[in-house]
Order: C-alpha cells, then structure tokens, then sequence
C-alpha cells in the first residue's frame, strides 16, 4: 500500500463550528495524514506559525482580537506571514466578497487560495489544498467572476504580454525578472506572480500551462 503524505495545517477560525468543519473535512478525505493545530486570534496563531510552521494556513479574515494582542483581524496576520522566512501557503475563507478586499488579499497580500463562505465552501477545501501544494492558485468560481470582470484588474499590456511570452519558453519567475530589467522594466519576483494571477483570472486558466496554452489560442502569443 502506498504511504500517506502527512501534511501540517493551522486553522485560524474563531467560530467553533466552522472550525470543527474544516477539521473534520480534512481528516475524512483519503490522500493524506493531516497534522491539526487550531488558533481563534491573530495573534496566538502567529505564535504558533513561529514555532512550528504548517505547511498551510486556513484563514479567516475577520476574527476576534486577542485581549492585549497586537494583531487584530486576519489580514494582520497575512501581512505577518508576508515576513517570514518560510512563509506557510495561506488558504483564505471568508465571507468578505468586495472587490476592494478580494484585490488587496489576492494581489497585495498574496493570498493562495481564497474560499468564499457558503454552504458549498467546505466542497472547496480539498480541492484548495491540492492546488496549493502543486504552486498553484484556487479560488471559489465566484470570487474569480468578481474579478475576472473588472477591467481596470484585468486589463493587459506590453508588460503581461512579455511575461506570458517568458513563460511560454518555459522561464521562471526570477529568470523572467532578470530578462524585464535587460529591457529597462523592473518588477520583483512578487510583482510577476501577480500579474501571472491576475492573467489566469483574466482567462479563466486552471494551471500556468493552461494560461499558456489560452494565450496562444487566443494569439496573443
């Protein structure tokens, strides 16, 4: 029989029930052997992460401050997590669908994977661990037809052509860096998986490869 993967997970819910969900959708599914640390604040959860770091973070973005704690909601914590040398893939699920938040979560703060609270969302969980643990991004269909639509997000130009260009060689994201500075463009490495999100957004791609493919099919590239 083949070995079970074990896979470190922190759930930052400060709702009881919703967190015993989570809990329990991970343990029923069959692929792997899921390690479970629980955390109501931002700022025990932080605690936690530092001194033993999952290997993903469930996240709630609206939470209740600790008492004389430093950090008071979700987001807090993400900018945190931003900081950190190992920097734990963060699944957010939230209620929260403006598009304001969902573009600062997503594209500021980046967010991995965004699950938006509903009575299907816990059919999202595994889903959202399978993409995030392949590098990939997942969001709930209805978060990405928010921002799939908004084209002041979404709108392309010479820069996101390049980069799809880059990409479609088979470049990576540091390698991409280093071929926009020879031509007078400077993003970071964060700055292009960015872009590299919001295009997926934009054609509705699953993977990179996918993207890639939409792109030349669309003859952009």
């Amino acid at each position: 029989m083949k070995n079970k993967k074990q896979l470190s997970f922190l759930i930052v819910e400060d709702h009881d029930c919703v967190s015993k969900s989570i809990v329990e959708t991970l343990k029923e599914q069959p692929d792997f052997i899921p390690e479970i640390r629980v955390a109501t604040d931002a700022d025990h959860a932080l605690k936690l992460i530092k001194e033993k770091p999952p290997e993903i973070v469930f996240l709630d973005l609206v939470l209740k401050p600790a008492i004389k704690g430093v950090l008071t909601d979700g987001d807090d914590l993400l900018r945190e997590l931003n900081k950190l040398f190992y920097r734990p893939k963060v699944i957010v699920m939230s209620k929260i669908d403006r598009l304001d938040m969902l573009d600062y979560v997503i594209n500021q703060l980046n967010a991995d994977s965004y699950i938006l609270k509903s009575r299907n969302s816990l059919d999202e969980i595994i889903p959202a661990v399978e993409k995030v643990m392949e590098g990939e991004n997942y969001f709930s269909p209805s978060v990405t037809k928010i921002l799939k639509h908004q084209e002041n997000l979404l709108e392309m130009d010479t820069t996101d052509i390049f980069i799809l260009k880059k990409l479609s060689r088979g470049l990576i994201q540091s390698e991409i860096e280093a071929a926009l500075l020879e031509n007078d463009i400077y993003l970071t490495v964060s700055a292009i998986e960015k872009r590299i999100r919001k295009l997926k957004m934009r054609f509705d791609a699953k993977t990179t490869i996918h993207l890639i493919a939409l792109a030349c099919q669309n003859g952009i590239i």
